[in-house]
Order: C-alpha cells, then structure tokens, then sequence
C-alpha cells in the first residue's frame, strides 16, 4: 500500500509541475486551480484468522460484494472434530455429575436414618439400659455417613470446575469455527485475491482486498500561501478530462475536504527546479461521492476551488 501511495503521489506531482510549466510558458494560470491527484479508495484486507485448506473462494476480482456477505471458507472438520470430542466429554461428565448427586442424596437420607436411631438409644444407653458399645457403633456410622456425604460434595464441586472449563473450550472450538467463514467487512469492489482454493491460509494472511466505491478520496498538496483558505468541510471540485473523442465535456465532481495535514513536507524529488524543492507543502485529502460511478482507483483528476 506505501509503495501505491508513492506511485501515485509522484504521479500527481509530475501532474502538477507539468502543468505549472506549461502556465509558465504561456504567461497565465487559472486562479482556482488547486493541483493534481490520483483518486484512492479505502481498501480492506479480509485476512484469514485461523491456519487450514481454503475449500471456498466466492468471489473474483473485479466483482462488487456487499457488507457481511461470505466470502471464503477455510476447512473446518478439525474443528468440528474437536467440538464432538469436547461435547461427548460433556456428556460423560453431566452423567457423572449426576451419579456424585445421587450419592449425596442417598448419604443425607442415611445421616437422618442414623440421626434418628442415635437420638431413640442415647437415653437407653445413658441409662444403662443398652451396652455403651451399642451406642458408639452408631455414632461411628453417623460420622463414616457424614464424612461420605462431604467428599461426595467436594467431587460435585470438582466436578463443576471441570464443567467450567469444558465449556470454554467448546466455546473456544466454536469461536475458532466461526472464524473459518471470511466476511465482507464493507460493500466494495474485489481488488485483489491473494489465495486459490485448495491453498493453505495462514492467521494473519490477506485472502482478499476490497475498495469501497461509494465514496473514493483524492490526497493534494498545497503550499503553505494556500493552507489558510483550506477548511474542514470545505468543498472543492474534481476535474475529470473528456472522454476519448470528445473535445469538450470535461466533468467536475464535488469533493469536501476531510483531512487536512498538520505538518509541512518537502516537495518530492521529481520536481526539478530548486525553488520547487524547496517549497514546503501540505496534504489536503477530500472525500468524493460516487454514485454514478464515474470515479475509480487509480484515475487522475485535477483538484479546482
């Protein structure tokens, strides 16, 4: 992308000088004349997020596509492997989650059995009525009982630690299936497919580029006498030449400025005069709407007041 900006910034330049020699030469220039420009578009690069075989390309280059629609598909079985992998252990430990429960219910039903039984033959024993050994067998079984009864609810509570992370790895597993569909992330034109079905995606790497076309910009440089009546909002005019043919015709377009630089740079080196080098300038870029579709990535225009 930094070496398109280059190229079409030196572009406009060359443009721009060779437009000024020629108001040179002939001893006059159009006082609402701003410079020249190469119109650009917003791009989009739709990367590939996770690493596998493209099994899906939608759409070629050149063809429009429209906000959320899909684009690609990376192969998702490994995936959907893991996933019936993580479920089927979900299930093993719903069941087991279930039988530890049973244990605790049939343990608290044993403790108030015991409970019971302990409190009728205290008396007796306190009495003399029953040996005492009677008595100490039984409060032996209600502590065995108790002591069953909170393991058996620490396992419930292990238990649902592990529940906790099955659960995120399945919905990690899904995040990462959701990520094997490519998105448009704006309505656009196709610039460029980086991939071909059946290739190897990569985290990180681009699978395809997209330009809005709505509305394109257009970046010009203005000298420092000129940045004062520059203003944010402001609307200036793109001038596009005649079609082939024709000798008159040409079309001006409306553009509002919606950037405006902050810091003054040197003039490129393409302009070779030294006054022109010189010369600090300053990047203006305006915002241009293109219903009718006139604009494109790549045309030259002028840029007028």
């Amino acid at each position: 992308m930094d070496l398109i900006k280059m190229d079409w910034a030196k572009t406009a330049w060359a443009t721009t000088a060779a437009l000024l020699a020629m108001a040179g030469c002939t001893g006059r220039t159009d006082p609402d004349f701003i410079g020249s420009a190469i119109v650009e578009a917003q791009t989009y690069q739709v990367a590939a997020l996770v690493q596998g075989k493209i099994v899906g390309l939608y759409k070629q280059e050149g063809q429009t596509a429209s906000a959320g629609e899909l684009l690609a598909v990376v192969d998702s079985i490994p995936f959907t492997l893991q996933l019936q992998e993580a479920e089927a252990g979900m299930t093993e430990l719903i069941a087991g989650t279930r039988s530890r429960e049973n244990e605790i219910k049939a343990a608290q039903a044993e403790i108030r059995g015991l409970e019971r039984d302990y409190a009728r033959i205290e008396p007796l024993v306190k009495e003399g009525s029953l040996p005492a050994q009677q008595g100490d067998k039984l409060a032996s079984a209600l502590d065995a009982a108790r002591l069953k009864l909170s393991a058996a609810k620490d396992m419930v509570a292990s238990l649902g630690g592990k529940r906790q992370g099955l659960e995120a790895k399945q919905a990690q597993i899904r995040e990462q299936l959701r990520r094997c569909y490519l998105w448009a992330p704006a309505s656009g034109r196709i610039l460029t497919r980086y991939k071909n079905p059946e290739e190897i995606a990569a985290p990180g790497q681009p699978v395809y580029e997209i330009g809005k076309e709505d509305t394109l910009q257009v970046d010009f440089f203005v000298p420092e006498t000129m940045l004062a009546g520059i203003k944010y909002g402001q609307t200036v005019r793109l001038r596009l030449d005649p079609p082939d043919g024709e000798k008159d015709g040409a079309r001006f377009l409306p553009a509002a400025v919606s950037w405006i630089g902050h810091e003054a740079e040197f003039s490129p080196k393409n302009i070779q005069t030294r006054e022109s080098r010189n010369e600090l300038v300053f990047r203006v870029r305006a915002l241009a709407p293109n219903q009718d579709g006139l604009l494109k990535r790549g045309l030259p225009v002028e840029v007028w007041k």
